[in-house]
């Protein structure tokens, strides 16, 4: 973790506290900590975005290339990037409603933003069939690394998430409590 812990750090540290770990922590630590997870999951979910439109370009350019088709990649670039609605009713933490990551990225996001632009492939029509499939399978790599914090990181908020509402719910928390740490931090 180097010397100091990266905010993906403290949610892969938090997803391994023990639950009575938990319960002694202060509700502000909790939704701290809950926010922590919240960044980074928003952050991690962008990247997802990221890898999946890098993969798709390259798949779409092997898919043109196989095909022998003179049409360029270019044209096709809003339907390649296109999402398609989800085929199941998603939770209303996992639906996108245009939440954009922050400007000023995670320690982690900057690196795997590195990691992915020294891959490219930034013109895959630059590239030979065999690079491209290089590339691909580097990002696939890539995405199921970033999937697999972002699991994490989800099932932190969603651990936080039910400490606070058993709190809230046995009355050790309240909304006065919510109030009044705000108020502190303005």
């Amino acid at each position: 973790m180097g010397t100091h812990a990266t905010r993906l750090d403290r949610v892969l540290i938090a997803a391994r506290r023990p639950d009575a770990e938990v319960e002694a922590l202060e509700v502000a630590a909790i939704r701290r900590e809950r926010g922590d997870a919240l960044r980074e999951e928003t952050e991690l979910s962008y990247l997802r975005r990221v890898l999946h439109g890098r993969i798709d370009i390259i798949d779409a350019e092997l898919r043109r290339r196989a095909e022998g088709s003179a049409e360029p990649l270019v044209q096709s670039l809003a339907a390649i990037l296109a999402d398609d609605p989800p085929a199941n009713a998603r939770s209303p933490r996992h639906m996108d409603i245009g939440i954009l990551p922050d400007p000023d990225p995670g320690e982690y996001r900057s690196q795997m933003e590195e990691r992915i632009d020294a891959v490219g492939p930034a013109i895959v029509l630059d590239l030979s069939d065999g690079q491209l499939g290089e590339a691909r399978l580097t990002l696939k790599a890539y995405e199921r690394e970033v999937s697999e914090y972002r699991r994490i990181a989800q099932a932190v908020i969603d651990r936080f998430a039910d400490e606070l509402a058993r709190r809230y719910r046995e009355g050790q928390a309240t909304v006065d409590d919510l109030l009044n740490e705000e108020q502190k931090m303005e």
